[in-house]
Parts: structure tokens; C-alpha cells; sequence
């Protein structure tokens, strides 16, 4: 009954504000082809071809007393985590979910591993966040060392709190079908170039899809009722940034510069739902609980803020807490460089053939 009267609600604000959604998707698909897949689908590849080669797990022999030892995975999950810091949301959760799937690691650890991998990376924190919206590159790199410090304490809390150290498990061997190490590699790019296409129009198809909604909220005056009950409280008018920043990353980090960046380092923590549920989508074989998923995206966000709130004490990050003097409409930069836009539109293109046409032709063995 909720499912049916959501939908309704939805067709019915979709018919009447039917310019503005398709301004909002014109907006998120520009957004997409912009930024997102410009800056996330080489790193993505890189770490599932490094999953799918074997390379991780020879990288996973270093990393495997650290990794062991602060979180109770097994090596490769140092890899992932590298990974996530890297690559940022949601490259990490892919991560987790390819390792799971070739069985490197359990079902359990990929939880755990998953959990903790949430990262937004450099390129969203100090190109998007730092020199675009605070006009301080030394605010971007404060808040990505929040993030994997708070990525750090809460591994090494869910190593504490199960006691869980981890599985030893030897490396499985190779593809049995040809031992070839040439068609080996060239097997393992074409399936993770697939993979990596299905991930991106995935995370394309929600972010357009929160474009939307925020759209819908703010034309509704929902962001308008909820500030006008914190004024009620005493609280200011904080709370009509609740709902966009709870919902979409980047909008929603362009709204917190308003109030403070500890906010700013609480909203990229947390992540967002339109993150949250593309890590949902990737996360097929590992089903995270989703309350302990959230749980732990709520004390992440809590963390970046404290760790930023102590930083800014210091007097390097003096000059960071200045508010943002170039606003952006919903996380959208006022022009785009035509050629980031071209090349975001061929690699979508590129995204759309390749999942329409590779996984017909790879058939895994018994």
C-alpha cells in the first residue's frame, strides 16, 4: 500500500512539475557526463581488472599483516581500501562485491569490507569541494584525510567490537579453461571493461533519478516546511537543509558550505542516499545489512565533522573555515568545459554498448 500510494504521489508531482523533472534530468545527466564518469571510470576498471588479473592478489601479500591487523581482512581488502580512497564512492563497494564474487574473501568479510571502504575521494574533495565551493585546495585535503581516518577508526572498531580476524584462504588458481596467462589477462579486461559499464550507467541511472526528486522536494516547498519547524524549535531555519543534504552528495555539499564545513565533512560522510543506494545496486552477492550499512554511514559522517572541527584549530587550516564564495546550483559548476562534456557523452555511449553486447559473449566455467 505504501509502494502503490508513493507511486502515485510520484506520477501525480511528475505530471504537474514535468518541466522542471526533465530540467532536473537534462541537469543530472550533464552532471554525469560532466564529472562522474569522467573522473571515476578509469580508476573503476583499473581496480576490477586488478581483481579479475590476479594483481590483487600479489599486491595483498604486502598489505596482508597491516590489513590483518587493523581490520581482520585478509591483504586484498587493502587493496579495495586504496582503492576507495582513490577512486572514491562507490568504487570501494565494487570492489567488495568482485572480491566476494570470486570468492577471495567471505560474504562476511565483504560486509565488513564494504562497510568500511566508503570514501569520496580526492577528486570530489579537494578539486569539487575544496577549490570550487571553498576556493582553498588545503580545505579538500583536510577533508579527505577526515574521511580515511574515519574509514581507519571504523575498521579497526569492527575488528574490536566481533572480534573477528579473518579467514586465511590461499589464492584460488587461475581460470582452468586456458592457462595461458596472455588470454588470461585479455579475458580479464574484456569482462572488467563490461563490469565497469554496467556499474557506471547504474550510478548514472541514480543520480539523474535523485536529480529528480530533489527537484520535486524543493519545488514542493518541502525544504521550506522543514526549516520553518526548526525555526519553530530555535534551531534557525537549519532545517531546510536536512532533506538535500541527506539526499544527494554533491548538491547537498553545496548547501552545507552555507552553514560550516565540519557540516560540509558530516554530509560527504554520511554520503547520501543516492550513493548509498548505488552501492546497494553493486552490493548484489554481499546483501549488507542495510541498518548496520546506515548505522555506520551516520557515525562516519559524525567522525569526518569532529576530525575537521579539530583540524581547523590548527593554525595550517586557519584560512579553511572561510564560507564559500562561489555557490553552485545543485552541485553543477555555472559552465561546462565542452570538452569533459564531449568525452563524459562517448564514454556513456561507450558504457551502453558494452552492456548491451559484452555479456552475451563470456560464458564463465564451471
Amino acid at each position: 500500500m505504501f509502494a502503490a500510494v508513493l507511486c502515485a504521489a510520484g506520477c501525480a508531482a511528475f505530471l504537474v512539475y514535468s518541466g522542471e523533472t526533465a530540467e532536473a534530468v537534462r541537469r543530472g545527466i550533464g552532471m554525469c557526463c560532466s564529472s562522474v564518469i569522467p573522473s571515476l571510470f578509469s580508476m573503476m576498471f583499473l581496480s576490477q581488472y586488478m581483481i579479475k588479473s590476479g594483481a590483487a592478489a600479489f599486491a595483498g601479500e604486502i598489505l596482508n599483516k597491516p590489513a590483518r591487523f587493523l581490520f581482520g581482512l585478509p591483504g586484498v581488502c587493502g587493496v579495495a581500501m586504496l582503492t576507495a580512497f582513490i577512486g572514491g564512492y562507490p568504487a570501494g563497494a565494487r570492489a567488495a562485491e568482485s572480491l566476494t564474487e570470486s570468492g577471495a574473501i567471505s560474504r562476511a568479510e565483504g560486509e565488513r569490507l564494504a562497510n568500511i571502504a566508503f570514501c569520496a575521494g580526492p577528486g570530489f574533495a579537494i578539486s569539487m569541494i575544496g577549490a570550487s565551493i571553498y576556493n582553498n585546495k588545503y580545505v579538500g585535503m583536510l577533508l579527505l584525510t577526515a574521511q580515511a581516518l574515519s574509514c581507519i577508526i571504523i575498521g579497526i572498531a569492527y575488528n574490536l567490537a566481533d572480534g573477528m580476524t579473518g579467514v586465511s584462504r590461499k589464492q584460488k588458481a587461475r581460470d582452468a579453461r586456458n592457462n595461458n596467462p596472455i588470454s588470461q589477462r585479455s579475458d580479464a579486461f574484456v569482462r572488467s571493461a563490461s563490469d565497469t559499464a554496467s556499474t557506471m550507467l547504474g550510478m548514472c541511472s541514480f543520480i539523474v533519478l535523485f536529480q529528480v526528486i530533489m527537484s520535486v522536494i524543493d519545488i514542493t516547498g518541502l525544504n521550506n516546511a522543514v526549516g520553518a519547524m526548526t525555526q519553530m524549535a530555535g534551531w534557525g531555519d537549519f532545517g531546510r537543509y536536512i532533506l538535500p543534504c541527506m539526499t544527494e552528495v554533491t548538491a547537498g555539499s553545496v548547501l552545507s558550505s552555507g552553514i560550516g564545513l565540519p557540516f560540509t565533512a558530516f554530509v560527504i560522510g554520511f554520503g547520501g542516499l543516492s550513493v548509498h543506494f548505488q552501492n546497494f545496486a553493486v552490493c548484489r552477492t554481499i546483501h549488507p545489512r542495510k541498518w548496520l550499512y546506515l548505522l555506520t554511514r551516520m557515525v562516519q559522517g559524525a567522525l569526518c565533522s569532529g576530525i575537521v572541527s579539530l583540524g581547523l584549530r590548527l593554525p595550517f587550516f586557519a584560512s579553511a573555515s572561510v564560507q564559500a564564495s562561489k555557490m553552485i546550483v545543485y552541485g553543477l559548476p555555472t559552465e561546462f568545459s565542452r570538452v569533459s562534456v564531449g568525452f563524459g557523452c562517448t564514454m556513456l555511449v561507450m558504457c551502453l554498448m558494452s552492456v548491451i553486447c559484452l555479456p552475451h559473449g563470456i560464458k564463465e566455467s564451471d
